[in-house]
């Protein structure tokens, strides 16, 4: 089995030959060309991984043909040959897309040692774009669930605010799917080849928030032992996603809303302005309205940042989603558990669809992946949900007590919360996943509802 297909592009018969007959003896597939006009067609036809070329080609410059081939295949990795090397050629071979050169006369063991790093550069470029589009494919508006008119009416709006550069604000409950329309936002808009760098507000530290964002020069603060480059910098060409901006310290609110006025930041302990080439999404669960109301978020950086509205609804207001989104789900984990699980039964159906969803999307795909996990044959059971929607009994016992209907919800939760925590002694982490709930929606419902751990 041949290891790659390289192109050897030499006018000289012999020399060609030479070269060809080398690799192939290292179990390389060769093709030749005599001239540009040959190699030109080589790489429009062949699948071509590394390539050979002298720099001298008759009337035609080597030089010359590497900018063909980087046209043709950008993921090729070209070696020049020259029977005279200086400077100024090895320059212009790399501007040209070369990776590397050799003088002539080529010596067989040092061309092989180069050829095999320019072809492990062709892999590894390889697997970046392979990755880069199943992003691209993965966060594509086409693949965003919408079987309700208010996701349908989402999905448009989202494909327009990929074709613009305006800033976005994304707002909706804890779980609603914020971070995958930020996603999908980048990687369907002009963008989508720069970086896409996610920046959860709360998650900073206080103190070095400004810094995280804007970066630092080497001695900004205590510790700054060199300069320090910030998300800002680092997002430059992409997308920077402002998750949970509401948290957002009001003495940085500031230091941002001169970025969305004027496209510019200043490192911390610097005067000197730097571009921000940075298209602006920012996120949250909170009322920003309210928030500008009472005092804690600045007016103009709200008014600033809310250019493109878009409110993603909880999932109990578009329970048409559920299906196709279990469908999903159920492919997806199944996939990654090595499972044939293909369906799942209409009692277990009608579970998941009786069900509200406080934690959105994201705890629907908990509980899905719970019982794929558990599931036995080819079809997810009522049984392998999570007890929170398979037990009724207690349920039925709220029915003959006063109250009203989010207040028996209330009570049925709080129930099973107990439960969970006292069939795992208490650990968190394993009544969250017992109940089908991340771990923070967990920790948060514990808090709001004054549960005490046993």
């Amino acid at each position: 089995m041949s290891k790659a297909l390289v192109l050897v592009v030499e006018d000289d018969p012999l020399q060609r030959k030479l070269i060809k007959d080398n690799l192939e003896a290292e179990g390389y597939a060769v093709a030749a060309a005599a001239g540009r006009e040959e190699a030109a067609e080589a790489v429009r036809r062949l699948p071509l991984e590394a390539a050979v070329v002298d720099l001298k080609l008759g009337a035609d410059s080597g030089l010359d043909v590497l900018s063909d081939l980087a046209a043709g295949n950008p993921l090729l990795a070209p070696i020049m040959v020259t029977a005279h090397a200086n400077v100024e050629t090895a320059v212009e071979a790399v501007k040209r897309g070369a990776f590397d050169y050799l003088v002539k006369p080529v010596d067989v063991q040092k061309l092989l040692i180069v050829l095999g790093r320019a072809l492990e550069r062709h892999r590894l470029r390889r697997e970046v774009e392979i990755l880069k589009t199943s992003l691209e494919d993965r966060f594509s508006v086409r693949n965003v669930v919408a079987a309700s008119p208010k996701m349908e009416d989402i999905v448009r709006l989202v494909g327009r605010a990929a074709r613009s550069e305006a800033t976005v604000l994304v707002t909706g409950e804890t779980g609603t799917g914020k971070d995958l329309v930020a996603r999908t936002i980048h990687f369907s808009s002009p963008r989508a080849g720069g970086p896409f760098l996610a920046v959860n507000i709360p998650s900073l530290p206080e103190t070095l928030i400004e810094a995280e964002l804007f970066g630092a020069e080497k001695g900004a603060y205590t510790g700054a032992h060199e300069r320090m480059k910030g998300k800002f910098e680092a997002a430059a060409g992409g997308t920077i996603f402002l998750d949970e901006i509401g948290e957002l310290a009001p003495a940085v609110q500031v230091k941002l809303l001169r970025v969305l006025q004027d496209r510019e930041f200043t490192r911390l302990g610097s005067a000197k302005p730097q571009k921000a080439d940075v298209r602006i999404v920012a996120a949250t669960n909170r009322d920003l309205e309210k928030a500008v109301s009472q005092g804690s978020f600045r007016a103009d950086l709200y008014f600033r940042l809310n250019v493109i509205r878009i409110s993603l609804p909880p999932l109990r207001e578009r329970k048409e989603d559920i299906l196709p989104l279990v469908d999903l789900f159920l492919k997806t984990f199944a996939k990654r558990e090595r499972k044939a699980v293909t369906s799942i039964s209409a009692e277990a159906m009608a579970a998941l669809l009786a069900y509200d969803y406080p934690g959105n999307v994201r705890e629907l795909e908990n509980a899905v992946e719970r019982a794929v996990v558990f599931a036995d044959g080819d079809m997810v059971a009522r049984r392998d949900l999570p007890v929170f929607l398979t037990e009724t009994r207690e349920n039925a016992d709220d029915e003959g007590r006063d109250g009203s209907l989010e207040e028996k919800v209330k009570r049925l939760e709080i129930r099973e919360i107990r439960k969970a925590l006292e069939a795992t002694g208490g650990v968190k982490s394993q009544a969250a996943r017992l109940l089908g709930l991340t771990e923070r929606i967990l920790a948060y419902k514990i808090k709001i509802n004054g549960i005490s751990r046993p």
